[in-house]
């Protein structure tokens, strides 16, 4: 199968219409992907929702068909029984939905957990905050030490006052990755790469990416994700497999 959709092949196998070739494939990525196997495995469940669903849908219908065949006290038990079932029918929906959209945001949490790395600064750096440290040396304590709130406060006064390097917005970017303000980490590794003559820019890109993932943008993620697969990037083999999740 030189084109794998992994949508399309997880409905198939789970509606009995896969090919042999494609349910090969599906089980062997799902014995070697925990993320992928808890993908299929919620949506066999939500499948079976739904199915539950659509039988009380239709005995709902079925009532309201038998009370209109009845009248008097009869029709208004009918008609309560109708209203229980649509009660049912509604409760089910709502419940499904959040159901689905939970695991769904936790299934993707699950992916970044796997996938994402917290960039470690190379080279010997001040261990810690001092006064008599310039602001990146105390950014990159604050970095170092995980007390991220700081390091962005010292990286942001950087940027104010136009003293700061490229190395300083990626740094930016990656001190809000790690308190998960993902828009504000987009624009700085968005900046990174338009600077597009600098060491960052591979980080940059793969960074970027999860951060489009974790906004549920996922048009750009896939975009970005592709991209990064095609190059002889270090993260190409990771940006496949993720690629492959969001189609």
């Amino acid at each position: 199968m030189n084109t794998i959709n992994v949508n399309h092949t997880i409905e198939n196998y789970l509606s009995g219409s896969a090919g042999k070739a494609e349910e090969a494939w599906l089980l062997g990525e799902i014995s070697k992907d925990p993320g992928l196997a808890r993908e299929v495995a919620l949506r066999r469940r939500t499948n079976e929702i739904l199915q539950d669903r659509n039988i009380l849908d239709l005995r709902a219908r079925l009532s309201v068909i038998e009370r209109k065949k009845r009248s008097g006290g009869t029709l208004r038990n009918t008609m309560v029984k109708s209203a229980k079932y649509a009660a049912a029918v509604a409760l089910l929906a709502v419940v499904t939905t959040v159901l689905y959209f939970a695991l769904r945001v936790g299934s993707q949490d699950q992916l970044y957990n796997k996938y994402y790395a917290r960039y470690e600064t190379p080279g010997a750096v001040r261990s810690l905050v001092d006064a008599g440290n310039s602001l990146m040396e105390n950014a990159i304590a604050a970095y170092s030490a995980k007390d991220y709130e700081t390091a962005i406060g010292f990286l942001e006064q950087l940027i104010s006052t136009e003293q700061g390097t490229i190395e300083t917005v990626f740094m930016h970017g990656m001190a809000n990755m790690e308190v998960k303000n993902y828009p504000s980490a987009s624009g700085s590794f968005t900046r990174v790469l338009e600077h597009n003559d600098n060491l960052y820019l591979e980080d940059a890109a793969w960074y970027l990416a999860l951060c489009y993932m974790m906004t549920e943008d996922n048009e750009r993620a896939l975009k970005q994700f592709d991209a990064i697969s095609a190059s002889r990037s270090r993260y190409s083999k990771e940006a496949a497999r993720l690629a492959r999740r969001l189609k």
